[in-house]
């Protein structure tokens, strides 16, 4: 509304763009697991995990997810607890396992070095962390559709609140099984020996390692690691789906009957799923972790949108050329490190890796893990002018990717406020009633006539679910 139809659909692109490789990412961690697991082929895991995804969420729609949302959620957290208090008491009680974690590192809360390249710090998780979440729970349509679900904004507020504590429990429970990981392994690295090939199966290694005794707790982990990619991947092919039937087709589909949209919607979900199932394969051939791809490919694709929506709603002079020009270079910039960072990837000197050690294995094959070998010192002569200018774009790939986020989402806003005042700024007047953030705060202020859990702004702008609009609200919700 602020930037035009054309900015709505880049946006549109974007978020097809980022969520298709995210989803793609995310289908392949249980694959993963799966595959150690049972010794099942890696391409008929990452099959299998996408179509039974894709299945229940082009038949059963927001509903599905919901409710399936529901049920994962709760397997998740049992399949964390189980983990982590059998994996304590094997290490010798919660005491034990916090003095060796301590002991490692693994445990600092007062490491507040500004250094970037650390990919790990409180800077990273506070600063970077933050402005990739914000754009996946502020300017991402997979949580906005949840919100507009609600009947009202109160209950789309305590929706909120209640996701945010249970992912502080999802993430808690994962970093406590992290550190009781490395209690039991603080000699052994599984990685190092040999015994795994990548850092993304340090967890179902512990698992199948631990409870080797006791039949059925590797698959309810199984169950739990599956539960949070069908989570994810199903609000995902759901989100995807309604951002095309809205954004793209709906011009298309004016005279239509509703029936034919919702075939159509069951469609797309289809097809989005059998592309994630393809990035997930393409996925395999990358080193990337989990982890990191995930983020990063929020923080590339996502990064800038965040940036158009900050100056859609806080900066009134942004006009629609800064805009397109902040998005532009956030965008190439965040892309510029992502690539940059897979060509020449930072060493663990760099990215600040803890050390890990094998020399206690039975059998350790301490040579596997060539990414812990060190690099040789560029120092024994003298750098010449090319050698200094690689050193620098080195150190440049070397950031943190909990950084490319922020960076992209700054650029955005500088360089579209710079365009925006160079080209003429967009005057106050000509913005309309509700665009910005505190022409909106007003109006919820304001004293509701019915309760004040409902509200209502101007005839210029699009309401908001008014309690008497609930009924039409939820059939236009039920295509989506």
């Amino acid at each position: 509304m602020r930037f035009g139809r054309g900015m709505q659909l880049l946006g549109s692109l974007q978020f097809l763009i980022a969520t298709l490789l995210y989803t793609g990412i995310v289908i392949l961690a249980p694959a993963l697991i799966l595959n150690q697991a049972t010794g099942l082929n890696m391409w008929a895991c990452l099959i299998s995990t996408g179509l039974i995804c894709t299945f229940y969420t082009s038949l059963g729609g927001m509903k599905a997810v919901v409710w399936t949302d529901v049920f994962q959620v709760v397997v998740m957290l049992l399949g964390f607890i189980v983990t982590f208090v059998h994996g304590t008491v094997l290490a010798g009680g919660p005491a034990k396992v916090l003095e060796i974690a301590y002991n490692g590192s693994r445990i600092n809360f007062n490491d507040f070095g500004l250094d970037p390249q650390k990919r790990y710090s409180f800077w990273s998780f506070t600063v970077g962390g933050t402005m990739v979440w914000l754009s996946m729970y502020g300017a991402n349509q997979a949580q906005v559709q949840r919100y507009i679900s609600c009947r009202t904004e109160r209950q789309a507020k305590w929706a909120l609140l209640i996701n945010q504590v249970g992912l502080c429990l999802i993430v808690s429970s994962a970093a406590t099984c992290g550190i009781v990981m490395f209690a039991l392994y603080s000699h052994c690295d599984p990685l190092k020996s040999g015994r795994i090939s990548a850092s993304d199966q340090y967890m179902p290694y512990l698992v199948l390692d631990i409870f080797r005794e006791h039949p059925g707790f590797p698959g309810l982990f199984l169950a739990c690691a599956y539960g949070g990619t069908l989570s994810t991947v199903s609000t995902s092919i759901n989100a995807m789906a309604a951002v095309t039937m809205e954004d793209l087709l709906k011009p298309f589909l004016i005279n239509s009957l509703q029936r034919k949209q919702m075939q159509l919607c069951k469609l797309l979900s289809f097809l989005y799923g059998v592309g994630c199932i393809t990035t997930a394969a393409l996925c395999s051939l990358l080193d990337w972790g989990v982890l990191q791809g995930s983020f990063t490919v929020m923080g590339v694709v996502n990064g800038p949108l965040l940036g158009t929506f900050i100056l859609g709603m806080f900066i009134p002079a942004a006009n629609k050329p800064g805009a397109f020009a902040g998005v532009a270079v956030g965008f190439s910039l965040a892309l510029w490190l992502a690539v940059g960072s897979s060509v020449y990837p930072p060493t663990p000197q760099r990215m600040g890796v803890l050390h890990t050690s094998a020399d206690y294995c039975p059998s350790a094959n301490t040579t596997h893990n060539s990414t812990m070998r060190t690099t040789p010192s560029p120092t024994l002569s003298a750098p010449g002018p090319a050698e200094d200018w690689r050193r620098g774009l080195q150190d440049f790939y070397s950031i943190s990717y909990l950084y490319f986020g922020a960076l992209s989402t700054g650029a955005s806003v500088l360089v579209g406020l710079v365009v925006s005042y160079l080209t003429g700024p967009t005057q106050r007047g000509s913005i309309q009633p509700g665009l910005l953030w505190w022409d909106l705060k007003p109006q919820r202020d304001a004293p509701q006539e019915s309760t004040d859990e409902s509200m209502t702004l101007k005839p210029t702008v699009v309401r908001l679910n008014p309690e008497k609009d609930v009924d039409k609200e939820q059939k236009s919700v039920s295509v989506v």
